[in-house]
């Protein structure tokens, strides 16, 4: 009772209203629900898989979860599910062939086997069935029976052919391989047989097609002797087989139904697909070769059009998924619809996984996510993304929200008509940018490697730059947008891809036509072209806008090519005083030729400083304005080995860059294709630290984009495995000492992590002192930001006590500076 009193006297001498905080040091992994792979009812709850992440619904007791890797789930990137009735568990594959088995009590059970197998095959999971104790799972390399009571492998084959599917009759195991001698056949195997052999299975028939699933239609034998299934390939259409052993192995296929974009098993056994707008029945044949009798259940509403579908209880209770959310109707037979749950999504969470690129908004607020289509930069965009559809969030405060075009767009040229015409008008395809009006924030301008730039507001477009403005047509198919800023001016600069040498690569819209116009009646006469010579053409270009010098840096997607500068003496729209420069080969300070495969990103840092990551490390130009001297070099960062023999090794020389930002202190996060973040120190001559799959939440190592919050210590990353947050050792400068707080604030017993004070003043000393005032602890801040271990100078654990903070700015170590604030440690 002493003790519970003084803390609460000890917490009236504490700043209040402060909001819980990420730890520094610590990490969030935000959820992804966007749209849905898969959903399935169970009898206490509705399971939905979408964009590799798992999100639940207790029924019972109404709520609803997000499963997070390494919190509520084992892994990272879901690739399918499957429940086990009988057993009551979950079972959740993942892209790297782990399992984890996750029951209705809460239980989780991991099956790390097929993962973690010496294979040097691929290592993918196809399909799951259940039987009694029994998991069997088809592989892309064979199959792999566990027992779910041990939680470990009964048996395995490795056949070396991709087992597409599998099912079970009452006695017996039948496996759909894709490819090998057996392709298409249909092999069956007695369940008390050695399954270690593909020579073990006898064939009972030859599919006409490379079906994915094969689905019960009864668990046991029918009256006609035989099992029968529904056999779905990725077409989509729908085929019935019945398979018997008695008096020979054989089976009976039949065509059932085409253009079927969802077939499911309730919980209750019976099978449903959907087709043209309606929910259809499948029944068992009535004879062996006889069709199976299919009913129309009920006409699908518009409301759930495209939505996936599951229930256990008919049309009284039919729970439907799409990127509204997740909902529960009654359905009757003559069109009713009854909303039992109105449709919701979790909060907190993205509407989708490949996240490919970050854009901050116009006032710091926050920052905008998006994919990424056709790109000869962004070596993650290579390939045919033509059809990619734009999708895109805007993240405040831990908040998201989904900035999906919901319009009719306008889309002009061949590729991007064909996909509108297969995926509709209202989408933007092969994105590449988002950004945000400086004046209005609710005004966005989306950039296409198609189709120009949209105009989008609520969701709606309102202006179209394309054959209307400086944005060439390239090889008379597509207005190709690849990069695009607002000056301070609110001047909008976009990087296009040009046909030849003579077009110029940046277009400019004035702000002063920006903003008195019609954004619809603009005209080609209002843009004006900045020229930088003659080295880039029909390649896409990624620009830099610099803040501390009148430059514009330009790299393209040239193989072993330099960079592009103009310096627009201030003035964009003024091109008469502008001086341009291009280097198709760079020298370093040593004298030496750097050669490097492609560039990947430039950043200015804070000193103005451009950093430009390549696919053989990273390079720096120190001082912008000097490219225009004859005698200009680059500068290569060189890492000190600290061995005594005054040699040094290039930064990240064997790593190719994705992407580099720069936090409060300086200092630079560097994305990498292959190794995770790099977090290196502010003149690159140090790696502070390497986070990757191995000692972090990140689920994999390819990191697409890293953006730096500007009001706090959050380093968020970008992967196409979805959005990470990290609380950094830095947060940005405050100009006095009028706000500083520090967090978790009471410390409480048994917290060992970082103490982080916050609200400091840039390179402020900081001291930690006791009651009676003697020194505790001693640091510097980077940024605003310090941290204490909550030990003393001599590494012991402080005492229980309230500690004040003491900060003064400038280099004098002896300053006793002010009281900020005050620490309440409880031990």
């Amino acid at each position: 009772m002493i003790r519970k009193l003084f803390v609460i006297l000890l917490l009236c001498l504490l700043p209040s209203g402060l909001s819980a905080q990420l730890a520094t040091g610590s990490w969030k992994v935000y959820g992804a629900f966007g749209l849905p792979d898969k959903l399935l009812e169970t009898p206490q709850f509705v399971y939905l898989l979408t964009q590799g992440s798992l999100h639940s619904y207790d029924k019972a007791n109404d709520e609803s979860r997000s499963y997070l890797p390494g919190d509520d789930i084992n892994g990272h990137q879901i690739k399918n599910i499957f429940y086990n009735t009988d057993r009551r568990y979950l079972t959740i594959c993942y892209m790297d062939a782990a399992i984890d088995l996750l029951y209705d009590d809460g239980r989780l059970v991991s099956l790390p086997d097929i993962r973690d197998a010496n294979l040097t095959v691929s290592k993918v999971i196809n399909d799951v069935k259940f039987d009694g104790d029994l998991i069997y799972v088809a592989t892309s390399f064979g199959l792999v029976v566990f027992r779910e009571s041990t939680a470990d492998v009964k048996e395995s084959g490795v056949y070396n052919v991709n087992v597409a599917a599998i099912a079970l009759t009452p006695d017996h195991l039948l496996i759909y391989p894709h490819d090998g001698d057996k392709a298409r056949h249909l092999l069956a195997i007695e369940k008390t047989a050695r399954m270690n052999s593909l020579g073990n299975y006898i064939s009972v028939g030859v599919l006409p097609d490379n079906y994915v699933e094969i689905i019960p239609l009864s668990d046991g034998y029918a009256a006609d002797g035989m099992t029968h299934f529904i056999l779905r390939d990725n077409t989509p259409y729908l085929a019935h087989v019945g398979v018997r052993f008695d008096p020979v192995p054989e089976s009976h296929i039949c065509w059932v139904a085409g253009q079927t974009p969802q077939c499911f098993r309730s919980d209750e056994g019976v099978v449903y697909y959907v087709s043209e707008g309606r929910l259809y029945e499948v029944g068992l044949p009535q004879e062996t070769n006889l069709p199976v009798p299919v009913k129309e259940v009920v006409r699908i509403p518009e409301i759930m059009k495209d939505d996936l579908i599951a229930t256990t209880s008919g049309m009284s209770s039919v729970w439907v998924a799409g990127m509204k959310g997740l909902g529960n109707y009654r359905l009757d037979a003559d069109g009713g619809v009854t909303v039992l749950r109105d449709r919701f999504r979790p909060s907190g969470v993205t509407t989708f996984s490949d996240i490919s690129c970050f854009f901050p908004s116009s006032d710091g607020r926050g920052f905008y996510i998006s994919n990424l289509g056709i790109s000869q930069v962004k070596p993650i965009g290579k390939g045919d993304f033509m059809n990619t559809r734009f999708t895109g969030n805007f993240i405040s405060g831990g908040k998201v929200e989904d900035v999906a075009v919901t319009g009719k767009m306008t889309i002009r040229n061949s590729p991007g008509a064909t996909s509108a015409q297969r995926y509709g008008y209202d989408n933007i395809f092969a994105p590449s940018f988002v950004i945000e009006d400086p004046d209005d924030p609710s005004i966005r301008y989306i950039g296409s490697g198609l189709d120009g730039l949209f105009v989008v507001k609520d969701g709606q477009e309102i202006g179209k730059f394309d054959e209307n403005s400086s944005i060439y047509k390239s090889a008379n198919w597509a207005w190709r947008t690849n990069d695009a800023c607002f000056d301070p001016d609110g001047n909008l600069i976009i990087g296009v891809f040009t046909n030849n040498a003579n077009e110029s690569p940046i277009a400019v819209l004035p702000a002063e036509k920006r903003r008195t116009k019609d954004l619809r009646s603009i005209t080609k006469d209002d843009w004006l072209t900045l020229d930088i010579g003659n080295y880039i053409s029909n390649r896409d270009v990624d620009l830099l806008l610099c803040r501390h010098s009148p430059m514009i840096f330009l790299i393209a997607s040239h193989y072993q090519g330099g960079f592009a500068a103009l310096h627009h003496g201030g003035t964009v729209t003024d091109p008469s005083d502008d001086r341009h420069v291009t280097f198709s080969s760079l020298i370093d300070q040593d004298g030496k030729q750097f050669v490097t495969n492609y560039p990947r990103c430039l950043t200015e840092d804070k000193r103005g400083r451009i950093w430009c990551g390549t696919t053989s490390g990273i390079y720096e130009i120190t001082n912008p304005l000097s490219v225009f001297s004859p005698d200009f070099t680059i500068n290569r960062l060189k890492v000190p080995r600290n061995d005594g023999t005054n040699l040094a090794d290039y930064l990240l020389e064997t790593e190719d860059i994705n992407c580099i930002a720069v936090d409060a202190a300086n200092r630079k996060w560097v994305g990498t294709m292959d190794s995770g973040v790099y977090l290196v120190s502010e003149n690159g001559d140090e790696v502070i630290a390497n986070f990757n799959t191995s000692n972090s939440p990140l689920s994999t190592n390819t990191i697409t984009d890293i953006y730096v919050d500007p009001n706090s210590n959050s380093v968020f990353i970008a992967t196409l495995h979805g959005l990470y947050e990290y609380a950094s050792t830095t947060s940005p400068a405050r100009p006095d000492y009028s706000d500083v707080y520090a967090y978790p604030n009471p410390v409480e017993p048994g917290y060992s992590g970082w103490i982080t004070i916050k609200g400091l003043m840039e390179n402020s000393l900081v001291k930690i002192m006791d009651a009676g005032m003697h020194l505790v602890y001693q640091t510097r801040s980077q940024g605003g930001q310090a941290i204490w271990d909550g030990c003393s100078l001599n590494g012991s654990r402080v005492k229980s006590g309230v500690y004040y903070v003491l900060a003064s700015s400038g280099d004098d170590v002896s300053s006793e500076g002010d009281v900020v604030t005050k620490i309440l440690v409880v031990n």
